[in-house]
């Protein structure tokens, strides 16, 4: 990487922590991009050579996010991998970022990582070969997908919305429970 791209890199991270300690303060709908040039101490015309709009910021955060999840995701070796392993990679990965996510649950912006998630979800089953995948039909895996990312979203949903959400370790062990409960009946 070229000293051009890390300083376009390092503006992308400084125009992402500003809208989040705007958002901490105003709704997300009135922060204009004057705002979050400003609180970045950047230029506007810097912003615009990165994103087209907030939206877009936004976009790219989640995207972002989601990359790095499904690399974390790709790590565990298959062979050993159980479905606790997997709850832990998830629960650990999201912990770290609660506090960013929290705001964007009070804001009603989180639906934006199911959005980005959803069109991938058959690709990351097809790329990340959990022992339990079927071999399913185009269709049967995106039912499962959707299932399981609708799922996945909704549990941080309500569980990083919490002031003092649990440790990951907790709700691993909790979902655990849960899940083998169900598989009993």
């Amino acid at each position: 990487m070229n000293g051009q791209e890390r300083l376009a890199m390092q503006s992308r991270t400084w125009l992402l922590e500003a809208l989040f300690t705007l958002m901490q303060q105003q709704n997300y709908n009135e922060i204009t991009v004057k705002e979050i040039a400003e609180q970045a101490q950047l230029s506007r015309r810097t912003f615009y050579r990165s994103f087209k709009s907030k939206d877009l910021l936004l976009d790219y955060y989640a995207d972002q996010l989601i990359k790095k999840y499904i690399a974390q995701l790709q790590s565990l070796e298959i062979s050993k991998m159980n479905f606790e392993q997997v709850l832990i990679v998830f629960f650990e990965f999201w912990w770290p970022e609660r506090e960013k996510i929290r705001i964007l649950i009070k804001q009603n912006l989180f639906i934006f990582f199911l959005s980005r998630m959803s069109p991938q979800a058959s690709n990351l089953y097809r790329d990340f070969k959990a022992p339990w995948h079927i071999e399913g039909s185009a269709t049967e895996i995106e039912y499962i997908m959707s299932f399981s990312v609708g799922g996945f979203w909704n549990i941080l949903n309500t569980w990083l919305a919490k002031k003092q959400p649990e440790e990951p370790q907790i709700m691993v062990q909790t979902l655990l429970k849960g899940l083998n409960k169900i598989s009993q009946h």
